[in-house]
């Protein structure tokens, strides 16, 4: 029996599983977030914020939240940091410009063709133009500094390396807190953050190719396991075992 599917791409990732309870956390992109079967709880992460009960919405990086899910099946496609942020979300979309997030209307079609994705009925190539039709197509590039997007490249290419921000901005010939100033202008995330998710989304391609949680997290470049748990939690709010189990079907796309 399926419990999860997870599509991977190099700028995005969908995921549909049933999340339950969803501790605070805040994404390094944007996330689309879709109520397959129902509604769900959303509450910001913010003192005196009350519970909401929404279908569709969009949240913003870096927006302290929390979700209810129950045994919703949830629908979330997120994106990676600083290759699309959510105001390209909302301009493809046509929706109006927000800072931490947007209700949406009921999401009866997106409904569909998510349970549809859920039960692998779509192909590689049918998957791919849905998303591009969620999102719009792949910009290709992080940053338009060239300083920001050497450094971005870099990172993205080799996760499980240690980089040290003194020696990323020394290849760039900035300071340690000049390119950390750009990276947050250009991308919206740190060095570090943006490392972060792209050593997760290498995990997730370990663990696609049959590798262990553990060993796929030493290979990602974290310490151990137990680390990579902990980004995890920090980033999307869940153990990784609630979605990389013996129950996820896990494709990885080129590109």
């Amino acid at each position: 029996m399926i419990r999860a599917r997870i599509e991977l791409w190099s700028d995005r990732v969908l995921s549909i599983s049933r999340l339950g309870r969803v501790a605070v956390h805040a994404h390094t992109g944007a996330a689309l977030l879709v109520g397959i079967d129902g509604p769900f709880g959303f509450r910001l992460g913010l003192p005196g914020e009350k519970w909401r009960t929404v279908e569709h919405i969009v949240v913003a990086p870096g927006c302290p939240h929390e979700l209810e899910c129950g045994e919703t099946l949830m629908g979330v496609l997120h994106l990676t940091p600083g290759q699309i942020d959510h105001r390209q979300l909302c301009e493809h979309a046509e929706l109006p410009a927000f800072e931490g997030l947007h209700v949406l209307g009921p999401p009866r079609r997106r409904r569909e063709e998510l349970r549809a994705i859920f039960a692998g009925e779509l192909s590689a190539a049918e998957l791919e133009a849905w998303v591009a039709r969620q999102v719009g197509p792949p910009p290709g590039r992080y940053a338009s500094d060239a300083r920001v997007e050497e450094v971005a490249a870099l990172i993205s290419n080799q996760p499980d390396a240690l980089w040290r921000l003194p020696a990323l901005a020394a290849r760039t010939g900035v300071s340690a807190s000049r390119l950390q100033h750009l990276f947050r202008a250009e991308l919206g995330v740190t060095p570090r953050q943006l490392r972060t998710w792209q050593r997760l989304r290498e995990v997730c391609r370990r663990f696609a190719e049959g590798e262990s949680l553990t060993l796929a997290a030493h290979e990602a470049g974290f310490v151990d396991s137990a680390h990579m748990s902990r980004a995890f939690r920090h980033l999307l709010g869940i153990a990784p075992s609630r979605v990389l189990s013996g129950g996820t079907r896990l494709r990885v796309h080129e590109g």
